[in-house]
């Protein structure tokens, strides 16, 4: 079935408003109906920008890992770099800034840069998408350098331990793990 294209009825946007505007989303309220059918509804979207994840692997083959404190889970979790996309910023510069930012590795001469594919992460009520990147050979070269709230632990893993810590719930995040399905693709 191609993307997009359906048996089904499609439902259309009669109006749209804006609740509540965030640094990160804003929340819509969208009326809808139904084509076709008489069914009518509200419907609840976060409008947000899109989203890089990062593979990183260093020359001997480590994958760059990052742990941190999420507000969401109210703990602590290993993920890769990830973050947004800034406002005319393509996903590819989203990715190689980030990574920088997160963990101070940068690509080397010996490097490629690849975008392995791209997810929705929850289009029930987000409307963006997150690439996700596999940077191989990177290296380090200076500080983190964090946003406000961040704080970040890098940690190093070898690729092969991956699966051991996404089985044992080490890496829990469903955008790593989907990343992680992307290398598995390849």
């Amino acid at each position: 079935m191609k993307r997009g294209h359906s048996i089904l009825p499609r439902w259309i946007t009669k109006d749209n408003e804006v609740l509540a505007k965030t640094r990160i989303f804003s929340l819509e309220k969208s009326r809808r109906h139904e084509e076709g059918t008489q069914k009518n509804g509200e419907f609840y979207v976060l409008d947000a920008a899109d989203w890089i994840n990062v593979i990183a692997i260093t020359p001997d083959n480590n994958v760059v890992l990052v742990e941190q404190f999420r507000h969401g889970s109210e703990d602590f979790e290993l993920e890769i770099v990830g973050g947004l996309v800034e406002k005319d910023e393509a996903p590819k510069d989203a990715a190689l800034r980030e990574l920088r930012e997160e963990t101070g590795y940068v690509m080397s001469d010996e490097s490629q840069i690849t975008l392995m594919g791209k997810v929705l992460p929850n289009p029930a009520f987000l409307n963006n998408t997150c690439y996700t990147y596999l940077i191989t050979n990177v290296k380090q070269v200076g500080e983190q350098k964090f946003d406000e709230h961040e704080n970040i632990i890098v940690r190093l893993e070898p690729l092969e331990k991956i699966d051991d810590l996404i089985r044992t719930g080490h890496i829990t995040h469903s955008l790593v793990v989907a990343a992680f399905m992307w290398l598995k693709l390849r």
